[in-house]
């Protein structure tokens, strides 16, 4: 692992790389976007993620970005547009990265993040982007917590300002192609606010893979990390990090090896 890369003055991610040797062409690569409703948490909440995509083959850089409210809208997403800039530029000119196959993951309003970020990426940057219980439809999100975007503005954010932070505003006809998904009983972000831009994807004949499931994961948040395994500051450097559930790594790795 390659710690602390700096990809932008003052902010820095994680550098996974695999222990088999790299293909020919290189590593496929992952940008690695944690969520925290844009004002919190940091890089070791995505640990797990990227370790078992690390085991499965793939480069991943796991960042960290600027923060709301100290940090606001849209200083987050243009540290993570930065990061996927540093990632297919200068990182993949030192460590032995495939350009061709660089991919956006995020969780939360992280998902919202690798949303935004693949889809403002230059055509031909990003192969497929995965948004995992992420906001895509702000608006079923902005009427459950709204606290959340007065922080991520700095000020109550009008209608207007929030269609320019809507993924559907983002998207464009021959997009890379996008999964989404998300637990039926998401208790922080909306169940409607992925199946409503999935839909809208799918409208416009773009490429999108919505996997909503159930499982019986009640009363557990947004239902993608096995109970047990926690996410812990003190735990930054070391783990034991969090673990999505075995299906989601399954849907998550089936996408990225097919796209």
């Amino acid at each position: 692992m390659i710690r602390e890369a700096e990809y932008a003055p003052g902010n820095t991610g994680d550098l996974y790389l695999p222990d088999a040797p790299a293909p020919g062409a290189g590593y496929p690569a992952v940008l690695l976007i944690h969520g925290g409703a844009w004002t919190s948490m940091e890089r070791s909440a995505m640990g797990g993620v990227a370790e078992f995509l690390c085991r499965e083959g793939f480069a991943v850089f796991n960042i960290d970005y600027r923060l709301a409210p100290e940090d606001p809208w849209p200083r987050g997403f243009e540290d993570c547009r930065a990061a996927l800039a540093y990632l297919a530029g200068p990182m993949a000119e030192k460590s032995p990265l495939d350009r061709k196959k660089v991919f956006v993951i995020g969780a939360s309003s992280g998902g919202h993040y690798a949303l935004l970020t693949g889809l403002s990426a230059e055509s031909g940057t990003v192969a497929g982007i995965v948004s995992v219980s992420g906001i895509a439809d702000v608006f079923p999100d902005f009427e459950l917590s709204p606290g959340r975007y007065e922080k991520l503005f700095g000020f109550p954010p009008s209608p207007e300002d929030l269609k320019k932070i809507d993924a559907r505003a983002f998207y464009y006809d021959g997009a890379p192609p996008i999964l989404c998904t998300h637990y039926l009983y998401d208790t922080v972000v909306p169940f409607d606010s992925a199946r409503n831009f999935a839909a809208e994807v799918e409208r416009r004949g773009g490429h999108v893979t919505f996997y909503g499931y159930d499982y019986g994961r009640r009363d557990q948040g947004h239902g993608i990390w096995i109970p047990g395994t926690r996410y812990d500051f003190s735990c930054r450097t070391s783990g034991p990090y969090r673990r999505l559930y075995p299906d989601l790594e399954q849907v998550i790795l089936f996408f990225l090896r097919n796209v």
